[in-house]
């Protein structure tokens, strides 16, 4: 049988002698006749092809192979018979993937109690109705693909496709057959055309993530095809147009790769029409209770477990860390104590965080282009913040450091640290 064949839901009935009772049209095609005999034993254990190691009777679903495709089996007991119900995995990702979110609900997702995000979401909103290319900027793991996809969602594109491609440490020729497809014969090998994500995805958006990455060579073509929606294949001579949306994301400023000529100046403006900037966690803490309640709640469900009371202590101890992976780093930490916690409650004994030595500050992994008066802020930042976590108030730290509360306070609340 073709993959996609069995489009519908198959269900099979039988007694609790294990007789049939009933089935539908679509478990005879895909198990045939022989097998579904009504008021015959119906031997699921061997027309499933179960081996030793599962047991239907102690599980309510499992994934199994027919026909050489993959299914998901559950089972339903009720009280005169036993159901069980076979759908495609593939039909199912097919499904679910074709599935859209309500334009209004595009940015429930993320957690807006700071200040920062509120404005963030609602300049958001307000881009993701427009045409021209969208910018989205911000440190590793804040959730600029996260962004991406809400502000397409949100966008009167939020039916069509999105797609998203890494342009980072990508060759060339593979960020030009991944984005403008090829011709037959283009590349040795290539028997077939194919289409490349800008005609996969007309009418709908594009992510190019990790755009400051991209080549000149791929630049120059990437700021013909925004100008007028105009391209050719590799290998081919006539030009396509599309109707799509481009977003693209950087974890770096633009403008800096501009002024060191490693970025087109014509593209960058192109592209910083419309311009969102994710803050880092460090700068959004208010919002670490409700991240804090997603992530909980979000890894319970996978486990099917009850979530656990999240205590006071343990969100305290969360927003004195200076999170330099951000929201990511967060779910990761998260996870990880989640997945090792014995009690019903998580306090901040059970989080475990990590630790770097002075030589290890980040802040020298950055320093390109900036003044030594920008260089010796983020030094002092980043040293306030590693000492915080130690000395969570500006007297206690004032006092570590040697010099007045005064200056310490001020300090705090011009990096924005702590409460």
């Amino acid at each position: 049988m073709r993959s996609g064949q069995i489009m519908q839901v198959a269900i099979i009935e039988i007694d609790h002698h294990q007789h049939l009772i009933a089935c539908n049209d679509t478990a005879k095609v895909l198990l045939g006749h022989k097998a579904l005999v009504l008021k015959q034993p119906f031997d699921y254990q061997s027309i499933f092809s179960f081996d030793h190691t599962v047991n239907i009777d102690e599980q309510d679903d499992t994934i199994i192979v027919l026909n050489s495709q993959y299914f998901l089996l559950q089972k339903v007991m009720e009280s005169s018979k036993t159901v069980f119900i076979l759908q495609s995995i593939d039909y199912l990702k097919r499904h679910l993937s074709k599935i859209t979110v309500a334009a209004c609900h595009a940015f429930d997702i993320f957690a807006t109690q700071s200040v920062v995000m509120q404005k963030l979401i609602a300049q958001a909103k307000v881009f993701s109705i427009q045409r021209e290319p969208l910018l989205i900027s911000g440190e590793t793991g804040t959730g600029k693909d996260l962004l991406a996809k809400a502000c397409h969602q949100y966008s009167p594109r939020g039916d069509q496709t999105f797609l998203a491609l890494n342009c980072a440490a990508m060759p060339d020729d593979v960020v030009e057959s991944e984005l403008y497809g090829h011709a037959a014969g283009a590349y040795p090998g290539a028997i077939e055309s194919k289409k490349g994500f800008f005609e996969q995805a007309n009418g709908g958006s594009v992510l190019l993530d990790g755009i400051d990455e991209m080549s000149f060579q791929m630049q120059t073509k990437l700021l013909r095809f925004i100008n007028d929606g105009y391209f050719r294949r590799v290998g081919d001579d006539n030009e396509v147009y599309v109707d799509v949306r481009i977003i693209c994301a950087t974890k770096v400023d633009l403008a800096d790769l501009v002024e060191q000529g490693k970025f087109r100046k014509d593209l960058y403006y192109r592209l910083n029409v419309l311009s969102l900037n994710l803050p880092s966690l460090q700068e959004r803490k208010d919002d670490i209770v409700q991240l804090t309640s997603i992530f909980v709640n979000e890894f319970a469900n996978k486990q099917d477990i009850t979530p656990p009371i999240v205590d006071d202590n343990a969100i305290d101890y969360l927003k004195r860390y200076s999170w330099p992976g951000n929201v990511r780093q967060l779910k990761n930490i998260l996870y990880s104590t989640l997945a090792q916690l014995k009690t019903p409650k998580l306090t901040a004994k059970d989080i475990v965080l990590p630790t770097s030595m002075p030589s290890q500050l980040s802040w020298t992994n950055d320093i390109e282009n900036k003044t030594l008066d920008q260089m010796t802020k983020q030094f002092e930042k980043e040293v306030l913040l590693k000492l915080y976590d130690e000395y969570p108030s500006s007297r206690k730290l004032a006092k570590r450091l040697g010099v007045s509360h005064t200056a310490i306070a001020n300090k705090l609340r011009d990096y924005g640290i702590g409460r």
